[in-house]
């Protein structure tokens, strides 16, 4: 498909500007040939002519000259005309452009619920946005740099302007109705700062930051973060693990990233009353649930145990991983649910 390239706004300002500068130099020459003046009074004559200044005329003019002159006159008054609503158009076209883009952007943001807000839109914090989105969750970015903001709209993505160390950026990026929060911001000051923020705003959001060192790792956590994550530890380890055992990494990262559609490989919460608790999981994963595994187990305040015993009692509270065929998980997921929701 041959893609269609996008108009420069200012177009008609830039064709306006040619043919002016185009009509003097027609002018010029058009003075020079008819009336064989010389350069700088046929340049003279044209420019007193285009902008009707009405100052006297360098020699009397042939019937040619004076039929020439009307029609530099025309298009002098056309071509000025032309540029002047061209910026006026440009000035009234953006201005417009940009309050419809507001309100659309404030209209989504009131509508979304349940998104992930990724404060910071460069290399690290446009991956996680875009990883968000191929999962079918929504986003919201936080962007201060103008031009970063574009390219974030140009790839779909609701965009803020502004600081996300401020509270009111945060709460008009939907802070109280959002799933989680990632500060991917390229200082450690600032994405402290933002963490502390959003902990106040919202003490029970899922936080996620951005750390360049060990030291800020630590800091990271007492400042309210759930988890602290290095790009430069992560991506070693992983390149590491992929020089080690290939294969498994693979797999991992196909049914992590849901492009293994046979298999799911999800987080499940039990919930207070549910169909679940106080039944073991082997009495659990029987009938539709038989061929789903729980490969790990986590309960409030305490390590993961992996792959636990079939006799290992669920109780309310407890965190299942979980893998399987898609529907089958859902089956499990919806057991894990309050039965008086």
């Amino acid at each position: 498909m041959k893609k269609v390239r996008k108009k420069n706004p200012y177009w008609h300002i830039r064709t306006a500007l040619l043919a002016f500068v185009a009509l003097n130099a027609v002018g010029t020459m058009g003075y020079m040939l008819i009336e064989h003046m010389g350069f700088l009074d046929s340049l003279y004559m044209t420019i007193i002519t285009v902008s009707t200044v009405g100052y006297r005329e360098i020699a009397v003019l042939t019937r040619s000259g004076e039929i020439f002159t009307m029609v530099i006159i025309i298009g002098g008054l056309a071509s000025v005309v032309y540029v002047t609503t061209s910026i006026v158009e440009l000035l009234i076209e953006g201005r417009l452009m940009d309050m419809m883009g507001r309100r659309k952007v404030l209209r989504e943001l009131q509508e979304i619920t349940g998104h992930y807000i990724v404060c910071g839109y460069g290399r690290v914090g446009r991956q996680i946005a875009k990883e968000c989105k191929a999962q079918g969750t929504g986003v919201v970015v936080i962007e201060a740099e103008r031009e970063v903001l574009e390219a974030g709209r140009n790839d779909g993505f609701i965009m803020v302007k502004g600081n996300a160390t401020e509270e009111r950026v945060l709460r008009e990026a939907g802070i109280e109705r959002s799933s989680g929060l990632v500060t991917a911001l390229s200082s450690d000051a600032d994405n402290l700062f933002v963490t502390m923020t959003a902990r106040i705003v919202r003490p029970d959001i899922f936080i996620v930051g951005r750390c360049n060192s060990d030291e800020t790792e630590s800091k990271l956590y007492r400042a309210g973060a759930d988890r602290a994550i290095s790009p430069h530890n992560v991506g070693g380890r992983h390149m590491a693990a992929l020089l080690l055992n290939p294969l498994v990494c693979d797999f991992i990262d196909v049914v992590t990233h849901g492009e293994l559609i046979e298999l799911t490989l999800t987080a499940v919460q039990v919930e207070q009353e549910a169909a679940v608790v106080g039944r073991s999981i082997k009495d659990i994963l029987v009938g539709e649930l038989k061929g789903v595994a729980i490969l790990g187990l986590k309960r409030p305040k305490r390590d993961f145990e992996p792959n636990p015993r079939g006799i290992t009692v669920i109780d309310a509270g407890d965190s299942l991983i979980v893998t399987g065929d898609p529907d089958r998980v859902e089956i499990l997921e919806n057991a894990c649910k309050s039965r008086h929701r």
